[in-house]
């Protein structure tokens, strides 16, 4: 089982990122680039977050789970998202969610 790491992020362009794009993905396949290879995660879930925010864009939450022999490490990776992207994600892995499907869940928090 290896980890594995993020790729260079420096050709990114940030921009406002917002729940509305990722909510229609859930359930599909996205792909972080890595070395040696891309990992692919599955999004579990994309949802409004619980506290309030001091941005105009409404905080959301993404949860992602990889194959149990992938494991990612707390990091910014590139994410490449249905029709957008690559998009700049931060990362950080959550361990097992009970009654969940077997593998590595990871969560990502807009604020």
């Amino acid at each position: 089982m290896g980890y594995l790491k993020d790729m260079s992020t420096q050709e990114i362009v940030p921009r406002p990122i917002h729940l509305h794009e990722f909510e229609p993905m859930v359930g599909q396949v996205l792909l972080a680039e890595c070395q040696p290879r891309p990992a692919e995660l599955v999004l579990v879930e994309a949802r409004p977050a619980r506290h309030p925010s001091v941005i105009e864009r409404m905080p959301f939450t993404l949860i992602f789970r990889s194959k149990p022999e992938v494991q990612l490490v707390e990091a910014a990776y590139k994410l490449r998202c249905g029709e957008f992207g690559p998009e700049l994600v931060y990362i950080i892995p959550i361990g097992p969610l009970a009654g969940n499907v077997p593998g590595n869940y990871y969560q990502a928090v807009f604020n």
